[in-house]
């Protein structure tokens, strides 16, 4: 004879197990489908493409690194290339206006960095002979850093030359104007990393920034054929390779 009180513990312990079993399931699912829908990973635009008020190129530990960009809104002289390769970014300038070697400013392109560590800094830019077969020609453009609070070329530590305009003596040998300084490399078929002012006795190029702040890069138009692809600046306490191999320079708007 069965007992009706252990039929009834039975039945009893039966629907305890479904029902956990039934709510496990439930969870076993949930967690699977939470498991299989994932988000789509969100795409950040970059910092400052579409600022309105202009870009703002900072410097992180001694360094800036910039992908050269037509800055102007308007035709300037100014092309957007990637023909030739060994370019980095997506794409160079090239000057194909006309001939400026005696007035810089034709072209003007600028270029707005924030220092947050004060001191000397080398400027150099890769750039290209895109004409011809001379190291000699279509090899230069103007630069100016008028807001630093010294722009000059040195050979050697002491041995300075300053542009024409400043104030300040000596002046390098060929063309410079309104604080403008002729700068040039002499390699031909390959991009170079190499800025120098000062004909037939190249001299390096520096700019001491004495506070932190925003200060101005300006580029101008000088030998057509003469193409950049990007520029860095470094403080004297590190080297053109960490500078060439460091991130590009964070971009936030003015």
């Amino acid at each position: 004879m069965i007992n009706r009180g252990n039929c009834l513990f039975f039945g009893a312990f039966l629907s305890i197990v479904l029902l956990l079993f039934t709510s496990c399931s439930k969870d076993s699912e949930e967690i699977t489908k939470q498991e299989v829908v994932k988000e789509e990973p969100k795409v950040e635009e970059p910092k400052g493409t579409t600022c309105t008020t202009g870009k703002l190129y900072n410097e992180k530990e001694g360094i800036v690194r910039v992908d050269i960009e037509n800055t102007s809104a308007i035709a300037n002289g100014w092309s957007t290339e990637n023909t030739l390769t060994g370019f980095e970014g997506t794409g160079y300038l090239t000057w194909s206006g006309n001939d400026s070697f005696s007035t810089p400013g034709l072209g003007l392109i600028k270029f707005s960095i924030k220092i947050t560590n004060p001191g000397t800094y080398q400027f150099v830019w890769s750039s290209r002979i895109t004409q011809g077969t001379l190291n000699t020609e279509h090899n230069d453009s103007w630069l100016r850093i008028a807001t630093a609070a010294d722009f000059y070329g040195e050979k050697t530590a002491g041995v300075r030359v300053y542009p024409k305009g400043t104030g300040k003596t000596p002046n390098p040998e060929g063309t410079s104007a309104n604080g403008w300084f002729k700068v040039y490399m002499n390699k031909v078929g390959e991009w170079f990393w190499r800025s120098s002012t000062n004909d037939k006795d190249p001299y390096n190029i520096f700019a001491k920034f004495d506070t932190a702040g925003t200060y101005d890069i300006e580029i101008s138009g000088r030998s057509k054929g003469h193409a950049i692809d990007q520029f860095v600046l470094f403080r004297t306490d590190k080297s053109l390779t960490a500078a060439q191999t460091a991130a590009l320079s964070e971009i936030t708007c003015k």
